[in-house]
């Protein structure tokens, strides 16, 4: 009997418009932006149970944009060696993956919504920091499905408390009252979602949609992965 990919905590979930979801969508859009790894990642997870619920295939979306604050070759070295792993990774479980990397600042702009047209829905990640919020946020009022922000960042759900704890204290005793629920297996990431994953081939319609994107936003041909390390 093959493993499903299990539902993750709905604390950890967020509706960020409220567009409906699309079952007639030719694929499951994943944009990833964040937690950029395949391995311990409730937000990839959440995006493949959606797809194999849905019988549809998976699409990943994970770009890098070069307008942003404090970006650096230091910074685009690191994300590109996680993108080589990815991609080895993704390519082994028959998931359609799109690294992106700009070129120049705005060139990426229209990609994601292209990306959702016909998408069944969007997950993406849950990320307080930086411009990612504002960016959500903005991508929510313009995509034309449901667009869910997933929450990844730790053991605990971002939403799992209804204020900050001001002391260390006083967080340690909360923690102590409801680390259980938080650890118990139900409430942990699967190591490896892709290894549950039934891969599905995408349709004809998806696979002329991707090679007009392609056409327009070339994707990465060349990731250096020399320094990475994968099993």
């Amino acid at each position: 009997m093959i493993a499903m990919v299990r539902a993750i905590p709905k604390l950890r979930v967020r509706a960020v418009n409220p567009a409906a979801l699309n079952p007639d969508g030719t694929h499951v859009l994943h944009w990833m932006i964040a937690h950029r790894r395949t391995r311990h990642n409730f937000a990839l997870q959440h995006a493949l149970f959606h797809a194999e619920r849905l019988q549809k295939p998976l699409v990943v979306l994970e770009p890098l944009r070069v307008g942003y604050r404090w970006a650096s070759d230091r910074m685009h070295r690191f994300v590109l060696e996680g993108m080589a792993v990815n991609a080895r990774r993704f390519a082994k479980a028959g998931v359609t993956y799109l690294p992106y990397v700009e070129d120049r600042p705005g060139a990426g702009s229209g990609l994601l919504a292209a990306l959702a047209q016909d998408a069944c829905l969007v997950t993406t990640d849950d990320y307080p920091c930086f411009f990612l919020p504002r960016m959500i946020a903005s991508a929510g009022r313009q995509l034309p499905v449901r667009l869910e922000a997933v929450d990844a960042n730790g053991v605990i759900p971002l939403q799992a408390t209804d204020h900050a704890f001001p002391t260390a204290h006083s967080f340690r005793r909360w923690f102590q009252r409801n680390a259980a629920e938080q650890l118990s297996p139900g409430g942990r990431p699967l190591v490896n979602p892709l290894a549950r994953w039934t891969a599905r081939r995408p349709s004809a319609a998806l696979k002329r949609t991707l090679r007009e994107l392609r056409e327009r936003w070339p994707m990465a041909a060349k990731l250096d992965d020399e320094a990475s390390l994968d099993a």
